[in-house]
């Protein structure tokens, strides 16, 4: 990837959201990402992997996945493209990767180490500031979606788990009828119940009027509110 390349990249992230062409013209020069390629299914960090690079999904999606001791695993999140990957854990005192990351398409990733960035007294204190302000919005809103998927979880029957998840598609679509990013298989991960049952409740409820779906369309016509 060339350096144009990769300021492109760079610009689109909200981690170097309000930064100049000229800064991110540094960042390049002293820093120096890499890209990495990743087939569909292919593993781009591994849970427990000790990091100091962060990534920026140039292309393709991903989703971060929770492995667990009996096997089993649990799909927290999705990654688009523009979104950074690994800022949590490089933002930590040990710098390990809670999750497994894979990538769930063909995709590229732009690398750049995180610290150097810091480290580096070359690159201006106000862009180091800018980069600090965006990582803890970035944080921020992670902490946010890790809080709704709480919610989601804390709900007793898987009814009122799928509503309570359907409900908050629909508010951030503000339309009845949507896509979600998961198929049948990662949404039961994410909802934390084998595929079979998530199958059974959303027949039962399409029947009985509450939701219509084909695919990874869904609309929602009883919502929680």
């Amino acid at each position: 990837m060339t350096t144009m390349e990769n300021i492109a990249c760079l610009s689109k992230s909200r981690l170097f959201q309000g930064i100049e062409r000229k800064e991110l013209e540094d960042v390049c020069r002293f820093v120096v990402p890499s890209e990495g390629k990743f087939l569909k299914n292919q593993i781009i960090v591994n849970q427990g992997e000790v990091l100091s690079r962060v990534g920026i999904l140039k292309k393709g999606t991903a989703f971060n996945t929770k492995y667990h001791f009996n096997g089993n695993e649990q799909i927290l999140r999705i990654y688009r493209q523009g979104e950074v990957l690994s800022l949590d854990a490089v933002s930590t005192t040990l710098s390990t990767s809670p999750v497994t990351i894979v990538s769930q398409s063909d995709s590229s990733v732009l690398f750049l180490t995180y610290k150097r960035i810091f480290e580096t007294p070359e690159i201006d204190c106000s862009l180091k500031e800018r980069i600090l302000f965006n990582s803890s919005e970035i944080l921020g809103n992670e902490l946010i979606r890790l809080m709704y998927k709480i919610d989601v979880l804390s709900k007793r029957t898987l009814q009122e788990r799928i509503l309570t998840y359907l409900s908050l598609i629909r508010e951030k679509n503000n339309s009845d009828t949507f896509e979600i990013d998961m198929n049948q298989e990662q949404l039961a991960q994410y909802l934390c119940v084998n595929r079979s049952a998530l199958s059974k409740e959303l027949n039962l409820m399409r029947r009985k009027g509450m939701i219509h779906y084909r695919g990874k369309r869904y609309t929602l016509i009883q919502a929680i509110r």
